[in-house]
């Protein structure tokens, strides 16, 4: 097999122009193997090893697993990240709301000035809630070293993954923990105590659960059947539940004047930040992607923050 002949088996799984990006991502980084390279037909060349080898990885494409886990990483905000099936894959989308969340942090945090604008002067804890990979909490842990991140997650396959992750890019000041933020006693109103009793966080930020069930069939294959449901779906009838218990535990847990940001569901950005402003925040701020669709919330404390 060569990679037209993948990208022609590939075509009715993906649409023409997808193929082509996951033949092209494939052979790049599977056999070092650039455009021009085969362009000029090189794939032809391939030792009997690396054509067992690609026979392999179509095989797996062809069945619908994402190319990134064939390949066992995805690239997010300059990283690589490695992804398995316990975890979601790191979307563009949600790299838009890392950046927002380093603006809004770098306005805020004084900076030292003998660093880089980057990096800030004042130590502060954040806390990333559903974390999966651990894209969000390590991009932002490596981008603010003096920042203490806790990264959260009910997935304890999900959060070996983030481990393995923060081990590899070396994110020492990020903290793992397992737990159900549904379940948190401080999500649920007139309930103080929880296990963030000595968190005090300048920013909370969140990519939870956010599709309806009534949406998957508006889900493609390769995610529906290769990604953890658990991390995608919500009830119909209770769409927002992440959502309000975010925001009841960040009411608790946000210094003065801190954030909370999420990545939402667009059908539902104005219910979402409705809740948030019905649980007391201000400046609840909605902002679109890349591709016009509100898509992320940011909204400051309320007065009911730890100090």
């Amino acid at each position: 097999m060569n990679h037209r002949q993948l990208i022609a088996a590939l075509t009715p799984l993906h649409g023409a122009g997808e193929a082509r990006a996951i033949v092209r991502m494939v052979m790049e980084e599977r056999f070092h193997l650039t455009q021009t390279d085969l362009l000029l037909g090189k794939d032809t060349e391939l030792s009997s090893t690396d054509l067992a080898e690609l026979e392999k990885i179509a095989h797996q494409l062809l069945t619908g697993a994402p190319v990134q886990h064939v390949l066992g990483y995805a690239d997010f905000c300059g990283l690589r990240f490695r992804v398995t099936p316990d975890v979601l894959i790191p979307r563009p989308e949600t790299s838009e709301l890392v950046h927002w969340a380093i603006d809004t942090l770098q306005a805020v945090t004084p900076l030292a000035t003998d660093t880089p604008k980057r990096h800030v002067s004042t130590p502060f804890s954040l806390i990333d809630f559903c974390t999966g990979s651990g894209c969000i909490a390590i991009t932002l842990a490596l981008t603010f070293p003096q920042a203490h991140v806790l990264a959260v997650d009910i997935s304890d396959a999900a959060l070996d993954v983030a481990r393995h992750n923060a081990a590899v890019m070396g994110a020492t000041n990020v903290t793992f923990l397992q737990q159900d933020i549904l379940q948190s006693s401080c999500a649920a109103e007139g309930s103080p105590q929880s296990y963030f009793d000595d968190v005090c966080s300048s920013l909370i930020i969140a990519n939870p659960p956010y599709v309806r069930q009534s949406e998957a069939s508006d889900i493609v294959p390769t995610v529906l059947d290769h990604e953890p449901s658990i991390a995608l779906f919500v009830p119909d009838d209770d769409p927002l539940c992440f959502y309000r218990a975010i925001a009841r535990i960040a009411r608790q847990r946000l210094a003065t004047d801190g954030f909370v940001m999420t990545e939402l569901n667009a059908a539902l950005a104005e219910p979402t930040r409705q809740l948030f402003i019905e649980e007391g925040y201000t400046d609840v701020t909605l902002r679109d992607d890349q591709f016009g669709r509100p898509r992320f919330l940011r909204a400051r404390a309320a007065n009911r923050s730890c100090h």
